[in-house]
């Protein structure tokens, strides 16, 4: 894949995708999962947690990632410029109008039309952390009829932090650090046991 098609997939992303970087996160997995087939599930899945916790948005992360994968230093640049572009040209157009629409009644409408497909496409990245995470048989097995394997550990884990928070409203990156530490220790556990 050359740096070229790198920055225009980045760019189509961050033009069409409202949310953030969660909400890419499904798209991201159509695209190089799915569709070109250039990363792995489990490969997407470590790539999501390493852009996770890498200082920096997460979509760049994840965008600079996949472009290194697939050209070095010109694919990360290509695709870290890829996912700003459309960004920063947008924010200077909507910066230069937005004091001659910011009372328009279309703009309302428009913002609140698209709030309910960014929470679907949120949700959608929910479900792809529990079927990589908590799941040992992907969800869709649930549809199919070939049921699905509860991964204790990764069950544990999300009701301990859970209730963790809920309880106590800790910091979330001392949260992930909770999480990431039983991950860690449980991995040495057999699944069996």
């Amino acid at each position: 894949m050359n740096s070229l098609l790198l920055y225009l997939l980045f760019a189509k992303h961050a033009l069409f995708t409202f949310g953030g970087g969660y909400a890419m996160i499904p798209l991201f997995q159509y695209e190089f999962v799915t569709r070109l087939a250039i990363l792995t599930s489990e490969e997407y899945a470590n790539l999501v947690a390493l852009a996770q916790i890498t200082p920096g948005p997460l979509g760049l992360n994840a965008a600079t990632y996949i472009g290194h994968t697939q050209q070095g230093i010109r694919g990360a640049m290509a695709g870290t410029l890829g996912l700003m572009t459309p960004s920063l040209v947008l924010g200077l157009a909507m910066a230069f109008f937005f004091y001659r629409v910011r009372n328009s009644r279309m703009l309302g409408f428009v913002l609140k039309t698209v709030r309910p497909a960014v929470i679907g496409i949120i949700a959608s990245a929910v479900f792809f952390f529990a079927d990589t995470s908590v799941f040992r048989a992907p969800l869709r097995g649930l549809w199919e009829g070939t049921g699905t394997g509860v991964c204790w550990q990764g069950a544990l884990i999300f009701a301990l932090s859970l209730g963790i928070y809920l309880k106590w409203r800790i910091n979330t990156i001392w949260l992930l650090a909770l999480a990431g530490l039983l991950g860690w220790i449980l991995a040495g556990v057999p699944v069996g046991s």
